[in-house]
């Protein structure tokens, strides 16, 4: 029975992964996922047009992220000057400010042509997906596209205000800086529409915002805007309104994080609840999942029920991030700097550093050997063992 659940869970999350991929044949968009690139090395923010198909509607450049970047860039991926986010797929992605406190930095917007003019009165699916920023100290709703006739390019930083027509509702606010979030809409044409731009057409005092907590183990300085990271842009016909959904991206989560379920045993002693844990980690992600948080909980009540409990905290690798090390040499310590988020977890919950060790390994010692992406996900994680 286990096993039926094990691989029936295995196929769900393949499914969703297949979900997150840009169909290009069916997609109206060139290059919806930014991975096809001019050739030139990423080197500073405002990178967009090095992303075939794509430019800026103003003279504020969109920014373009990319994992072959290098950090000292600061447009590299997963970490950037924004915040820390592996790309949905592939290894590149877009930022765009969406929004800024009293308006003093200038939002951006994406555009791109489409393979095709739009017939009138068809319908289109356009659908893209958004995970906010981790140093914005504000969310944001308005999250629309907008189409037109003719390219529009302006040569200052004005924000552009235009009738949007998708998302048709846009009074949600998306807040989660963890995981990717689906945008997505109906758009029925007017007739010869081959432009699609992205971004906030909508006034600055009737643009709704909330303010964000800085994620645990971050410790840049917030910036005072709504800063969004873009991917897998897609725009294809449909007949019925009811296709055109995000559904498929509300188990995203299981992507990236191995899930944890349930809390320890309540007749556990302090110790016990405490030893052979287990945090799990994003790929390539540094800092503790939001997910996490109740766990996190859990041990420091437990640690501080019985003092004389110390822990070592050895962090992990999956096999893509041991691979991917060869690469990028800046990863090297991405093991220790896991264990080192939850120990400074643990500090700010009150637990002495006394009492608590940190290291990392190679990714030599898996716990599950797959090589699943289910698998994986279990590989990246921070172990807690009893320590004397």
């Amino acid at each position: 029975m286990k096993r039926s659940l094990s691989l029936l869970f295995t196929a769900l999350i393949a499914h969703v992964l297949i979900a997150q991929q840009v169909d290009t044949l069916r997609s109206w968009v060139v290059n919806g996922d930014f991975e096809l690139m001019d050739g030139k090395k990423l080197k500073r923010p405002g990178g967009i047009q090095y992303a075939k198909g794509w430019s800026s509607s103003t003279s504020k450049k969109v920014d373009l992220f990319s994992e072959d970047a290098t950090v000292e860039s600061t447009v590299s991926t997963p970490r950037n000057f924004v915040g820390e986010q592996t790309a949905l797929s592939g290894k590149n992605y877009a930022g765009l400010r969406w929004w800024s406190y009293q308006n003093k930095e200038p939002r951006t917007y994406l555009q791109t042509k489409l393979k095709y003019k739009m017939k009138k009165d068809s319908l289109y699916c356009v659908r893209y997906y958004v995970s906010l920023a981790d140093l914005s100290k504000y969310a944001t709703n308005e999250l629309g596209a907008y189409f037109s006739k003719v390219d529009i390019v302006k040569d200052e930083d004005a924000s552009l205000t235009y009738e949007v027509k998708v998302p048709q509702v846009r009074t949600k606010i998306y807040d989660d800086m963890f995981s990717w979030q689906g945008v997505c809409g109906v758009y029925e044409s007017t007739g010869n529409e081959e432009w699609m731009l992205i971004g906030n057409f909508q006034a600055t005092e009737k643009t709704d915002n909330a303010k964000t907590k800085r994620p645990r183990g971050e410790t840049r300085a917030q910036l005072f805007s709504a800063y969004y990271y873009i991917d897998n842009v897609e725009v294809y016909p449909v007949t019925d309104r009811r296709t055109c959904t995000c559904e498929q991206l509300k188990e995203v989560e299981s992507e990236f994080i191995f899930s944890r379920r349930g809390v320890s045993a309540p007749n556990l002693t302090a110790a016990a609840r405490v030893d052979k844990q287990v945090f799990y980690f994003k790929r390539f992600q540094r800092v503790l999942d939001g997910s996490m948080d109740a766990w996190v909980t859990e041990m420091v009540a437990a640690m501080k029920e019985d003092p004389a409990v110390k822990v070592s905290l050895i962090g992990h690798l999956d096999a893509t991030e041991v691979d991917r090390i060869r690469m990028r040499p800046d990863l090297a310590s991405l093991a220790k700097e896991r264990a080192e988020a939850l120990r400074d977890a643990l500090l700010e919950g009150g637990i002495e550093a006394s009492r608590i060790t940190v290291s990392g390994l190679d990714g030599s010692t898996p716990v599950d050997t797959t090589g699943t992406e289910v698998g994986m996900s279990k590989n990246r994680r921070v172990e807690v063992d009893l320590a004397k």
